[in-house]
């Protein structure tokens, strides 16, 4: 066994993995663990799918900082395509031969040069493709409790992912004459690795819960038609993030998982609307315009920008002045003169961070009247409700109809 040492993401192209220490706050893993418990099944040896199956989940996976560091490790930009949440026990205690993962699931079968060994699970297709395409997908493994050694950490052997897809006598050979790293990791951090890595794990001689939520990225396209089986059905997201925008409110995922027809989309939204009060849902609803019109304004991707986001992380002081006045225009709100924010935070100086919640704060004072103002009748909201989803699908106005269901009708969900 190689000594423990840094094993940084600098190396992963080299080792074929990499230890990313502390990458996931403590509040992060609640809402992984709240996703999870809200699937309503026994995740004793795991579960599969979660992309398709989880708003929370999904949301997680296609989060700035999770897509930053996958497009790092790839040295391009990836999209999440594969979740699985591995969860070994006392009672799920199983030793993990040495491998390689070589399939990927896929929408449906398509007969296409270089994939082969087709096999279903869990009713997905799955396919082994070219050592090329899995060469293009890195795997981060996000801990959801510590994993000592002693707890069936993952093994690696180092820089076994060069060689491309593995014979098993050159498996055999490499295990019983290569020297393997034994990974440990913290609550919180993440293992990146490459699909073509060998890796294995032994069974604990202390066990203890051990929860890894392993979601895979890949940075190409797949040829001839095929579609990566979970890729495919992210664009809910923006959709749900898109009508949380475009209506001031904020959809709980509990909620957005029921959403899976137009109408149903309709009914939500007459009953939320009607709900709400003026002074509960101001800051809300200048928040999500007042976001929207910063990623118009300023091109900027809208999971990177919350209530506490620093601005002056994502773009330079003279962005902001250049670009502030035509948040007017996209945002359809009263604006500050932009001397206002830079005598009230001293943003040349940088006294202050200017975040998201602090601008929202200046502006509610001068858009409280016409926020209060807004009506929102049924008809209106079904008219501002189609123009989102055509403006999110690209689908034709009169494809959007209360029977219409995301999936199979507008090629979302």
């Amino acid at each position: 066994m190689q000594k423990l040492k840094d094993w940084t993401l600098t190396d992963l192209p080299q080792n074929g993995f990499a230890l990313v220490e502390s990458y996931i706050s403590p509040a992060q893993i609640e809402q992984i663990e709240l996703a999870i418990s809200q699937l309503h099944q026994d995740a004793s040896a795991g579960m599969r799918h979660l992309l398709k199956r989880s708003m929370g989940l999904r949301r997680f996976a296609r989060s700035e900082s999770m897509v930053k560091l996958a497009s790092t490790a790839l040295g391009r930009t990836a999209k999440p395509v594969k979740a699985i949440l591995f969860d070994k026990t006392a009672a799920t205690n199983w030793y993990v031969t040495w491998h390689q993962d070589l399939t990927i699931a896929v929408k449906e079968r398509r007969d296409i040069e270089g994939f082969g060994t087709w096999s279903i699970k869990d009713g997905i297709d799955h396919v082994q493709p070219p050592a090329a395409v899995l060469s293009q997908i890195v795997a981060l493994r996000v801990h959801l409790d510590a994993c000592p050694v002693d707890n069936g950490a993952i093994k690696f052997i180092s820089g076994s992912h060069l060689s491309g897809v593995l014979e098993p006598a050159a498996i055999a050979l490499l295990r019983d004459n290569q020297p393997h790293v034994v990974l440990p990791a913290h609550k919180g951090d993440i293992i990146a690795m490459s699909p073509l890595v060998l890796h294995s794990s032994s069974q604990s001689t202390n066990p203890d819960h051990r929860r890894v939520l392993h979601i895979e990225y890949a940075a190409c396209k797949l040829p001839g038609g095929l579609k990566f089986a979970e890729g495919s059905g992210l664009d809910g997201v923006e959709l749900i993030m898109a009508i949380e925008e475009e209506f001031g409110i904020a959809i709980k995922d509990r909620h957005a998982e029921e959403l899976y027809t137009v109408g149903l989309t309709y009914n939500y939204l007459q009953t939320r609307l009607k709900e709400s009060t003026q002074e509960g849902c101001l800051t809300q609803k200048i928040f999500y315009k007042l976001r929207r019109a910063i990623v118009a304004n300023y091109k900027l991707s809208r999971h990177a920008i919350d209530l506490d986001t620093p601005l002056d992380k994502l773009i330079t002081y003279e962005e902001l002045e250049s670009g502030w006045p035509y948040l007017q225009l996209h945002s359809e709100l009263e604006i500050p003169p932009f001397e206002q924010i830079q005598q009230c935070f001293g943003l040349r100086l940088k006294l202050q961070t200017l975040t998201m919640r602090r601008l929202v704060q200046q502006f509610v004072a001068l858009n409280s009247g016409t926020i209060f103002g807004e009506v929102s009748f049924d008809d209106q909201i079904w008219q501002r409700l189609v123009k989102v989803i055509v403006a999110q699908t690209n689908c034709k106005i009169e494809e959007v109809t209360l029977d219409a269901y995301y999936g199979k009708d507008l090629g979302i969900c």
